[in-house]
């Protein structure tokens, strides 16, 4: 009699399958937790949400921008938090303002003890990664939030690829021009503005303006920050990486300086070298110099419209650059985790905040300082004295220096 053979039932292999499947998905799910704490890291849960029943005290630490009177800021800012409140009545801000010449340190205090604030917002500082308790803020923001930033200005934010700072604003630095006296043949202005130019460019447009009456170009410092022009020029702002390497190298130093011994000869400009900044702005506002710079934000608006009351039409053109970046310093809202476990909730409910106070934030201070605020579709709502091509220039976020300042 032949032996009948056995068959094992087709559900089996379904079961094993769908086991198979399950374990899966569970490892796919417990992956980021695993890789996390693998890396010695605490795990963050951006899907975690906040609930209506838990309050969640969140501390903003503000050091506002060095102006004359920062009250009218200060005011709009606890406007902000205000109507933030009305919204979210379980989220208690509370917010302290510091001194310019603590913050840093009280910061660093701070996140030495385990106890840093949730949020903190440094109006004039462009360090965007303070170490491990810093929490990296682009994990909670949804593909529609982080496009409302244009993506050059991620760059300049990133962090071994990773965006832990949210960008607020952007402080320019530019030069001005008088049109009726800025008459090179080298390069077209609007070819200047659209697309930037390098330093062979500058110098060589300088010396074709120059008129017998006329410098092609008054340097408004031959200090600090015309040296930080320049350095930003040869796209290295920063002297310091984030984890303390040395950023700057040999070849970009000299070529600094061989950049200033070139520009301290040139016949555009004044003599001696040492003191060609001497009177810099009479010189542009009485028509005896055809460009000016580098200036700052405020600085740029202020001579903008003693220029048109001096009976000149001005220009803005972008500061030199290598690569056609323009100089755009940006200024970050950076949030923390306490070194003692808050638990997920928490961190999403400072996550949130970041994310809700980041564009009002940007408002105030392209309100009150002329800083260009970081998402673009600010940019269109900033009250600036300067004409549409000039305006252009000064809030070309598309342009912004790929590296941290």
């Amino acid at each position: 009699m032949a032996k009948k053979k056995y068959r094992r039932p087709k559900w089996r292999f379904l079961v094993i399958l769908a086991l198979i499947a399950l374990l899966a998905y569970l490892g796919y799910l417990a992956y980021p937790y695993g890789y996390t704490l693998l890396k010695g890291q605490p795990y963050l849960n951006p899907y975690a949400e906040t609930r209506e029943n838990e309050t969640y005290q969140l501390e903003l630490w503000v050091k506002l921008p060095s102006i004359a009177n920062t009250m009218p800021l200060r005011e709009a800012l606890e406007q902000s938090i205000t109507e933030f409140s009305a919204t979210r009545p379980n989220f208690v801000v509370n917010i302290t303002y510091l001194p310019a010449s603590q913050a840093m340190e009280r910061l660093e205090l701070a996140l030495q003890a385990g106890m840093p604030p949730d949020l903190f917002f440094h109006a004039d500082n462009s360090q965007a990664y303070f170490g491990e308790l810093q929490i990296p803020l682009e994990i909670y923001l949804s593909p529609e939030v982080r496009a409302l930033w244009p993506e050059a200005v991620w760059r300049q934010t990133s962090v071994d690829e990773k965006v832990y700072a949210l960008p607020v604003a952007f402080f320019p630095r530019v030069m001005l021009v008088n049109n009726s006296l800025w008459q090179p043949t080298g390069c077209q202005q609007t070819q200047v503005a659209a697309n930037g130019w390098t330093w062979e460019q500058f110098l060589q447009c300088i010396s074709e303006t120059r008129g017998s009456q006329v410098y092609g170009y008054v340097p408004t410092s031959i200090g600090d920050a015309f040296f930080s022009c320049m350095i930003a020029a040869w796209e290295q702002p920063a002297a310091l990486r984030y984890d303390g390497s040395i950023a700057w190298t040999r070849e970009q130093l000299c070529s600094i300086a061989e950049a200033w011994e070139q520009l301290s000869k040139s016949q555009a400009v004044p003599t001696p070298a040492s003191a060609m900044d001497n009177d810099c702005l009479h010189l542009f506002l009485s028509g005896k110099a055809a460009c000016i710079g580098p200036l700052n934000h405020n600085l740029a608006r202020w001579l903008w419209e003693q220029a048109q009351d001096s009976g000149i039409q001005p220009a803005l053109l972008p500061m030199f650059s290598h690569n056609g970046n323009s100089d755009l310093r940006g200024i970050f809202l950076a949030a923390f985790r306490q070194a003692t476990y808050q638990g997920q909730r928490h961190t999403k409910a400072c996550a949130e905040l970041a994310i809700w106070l980041t564009p009002e934030l940007a408002k105030h201070m392209g309100r009150f300082t002329g800083a260009v605020p970081a998402q673009s579709h600010l940019v269109a709502n900033l009250d600036l004295p300067f004409d549409q091509a000039s305006s252009a220039v000064y809030t070309d976020l598309a342009r912004t220096l790929p590296v941290a300042y």
